[in-house]
């Protein structure tokens, strides 16, 4: 799923590779594709001044590549291979020991010489236009991320309830509106881990249902189901859902998607507040907090189903929570539409 903005000048596309800038890790690639003039350079210059380079960036155009070292024993690498033939051998500059690197953050001008020898982890930037008006899209393959081709297995693997898996569905029609208004406002959200994560984020419910009777599913329960039902419960029995299915995501190696999983769960947002800054995890926290069942609702309307559903066992310290947890998103919603161009009542 590609995220696509339009810049209208150099300084647009500048701050694009200044946000880019703040989710890169060492040893990681971006891989710029584009003819010449669609913006590639000013871009790069906003990933480096992003990374704190105060120096002039200049496309490597004859020398092939530019370092600059950044704090920490961490180096940048600025590649132009517009020189360079499809498929050339690139030891002589460096380049394949470069992407092998962990201490080095590497992007590539005219990736596409690199005749798909790609790195496993990568971001891919395309770059339509000219003069100041670009169309930049973003694709990131990332490890971290689980792939959407996998949400019906794992949906099978945990044997996700049919009502479950129609609520996952909406939370992520919610996250992917409040994702690409955002990024029509150029603010870089991955929306691949976006509906990823939205789409997973319950698959492990039945694991703290306050109870489990077959008549309160609208679905037939095999015996099988059931019995796959009361193993993962006794298997996680005390565990949040949540915590659950971050820890089997995690196993296979979905960090970044398991996060955000793990902090989807109400009290989160007063807990690791500081986890919020993150827009992918505020985002599916949210759209979370909008659905009802499979219905999407207003917080209001959200949080009193949810003092109607459960709050008649709540001591007045729990019930002082749930109110602290409800102001708490009531501002995070004012934070996330102050961004955009919609309205909290647009979200359908």
């Amino acid at each position: 799923m590609k995220t696509v903005f339009k810049t209208r000048s150099p300084e647009e596309t500048i701050e694009l590779g200044i946000q880019l800038a703040a989710r890169l890790k060492p040893g990681q690639a971006v891989l710029l594709f584009g003819e010449l003039g669609a913006g590639k350079t000013h871009f790069t210059k906003g990933i480096a001044k992003g990374l704190g380079i105060d120096e002039m960036i200049k496309s490597p155009t004859f020398t092939y590549v530019n370092q600059y070292d950044l704090e920490g024993n961490l180096r940048f690498y600025h590649y132009d291979l517009y020189r360079l033939n499809h498929g050339d051998e690139f030891f002589s500059i460096g380049l394949e020991d470069s992407l092998h690197n962990p201490h080095v953050i590497n992007v590539i001008e005219w990736a596409d010489r690199l005749a798909g020898l790609h790195p496993k982890e990568y971001v891919r930037v395309d770059f339509v236009g000219e003069v100041d008006h670009h169309e930049i899209s973003f694709e990131f393959f990332d490890n971290g991320i689980a792939p959407e081709a996998l949400v019906e297995k794992l949906w099978e693997d945990w044997t996700c309830p049919v009502h479950v898996r129609a609520h996952q569905k909406q939370v992520a029609k919610v996250a992917l509106q409040i994702g690409r208004a955002l990024n029509e406002k150029n603010i870089l959200v991955d929306l691949n881990l976006l509906n990823t994560a939205a789409l997973l984020h319950d698959m492990a419910r039945v694991v703290d249902f306050l109870s489990l009777e077959k008549s309160k599913f609208d679905e037939e329960i095999t015996d099988e189901k059931w019995s796959r039902w009361q193993d993962l419960r006794q298997q996680f029995k005390g565990m949040n859902h949540g915590d659950a299915a971050a820890g089997s995501l995690l196993e296979e190696g979905y960090n970044k998607t398991a996060e955000i999983i793990r902090l989807h769960r109400s009290t989160a947002i007063l807990d690791e507040a500081e986890k919020f800054s993150l827009l992918e995890i505020a985002i599916v926290y949210y759209a979370d907090k909008r659905v009802k069942h499979d219905e999407i609702v207003s917080l209001k309307e959200r949080f009193h189903d949810g003092r109607e559903r459960y709050g008649n066992h709540d001591n007045e310290e729990q019930k002082a929570i749930y109110l602290e947890v409800e102001k708490a998103n009531e501002d995070l919603e004012k934070q996330l539409f102050s961004l955009i161009n919609i309205s909290p009542e647009d979200i359908k």
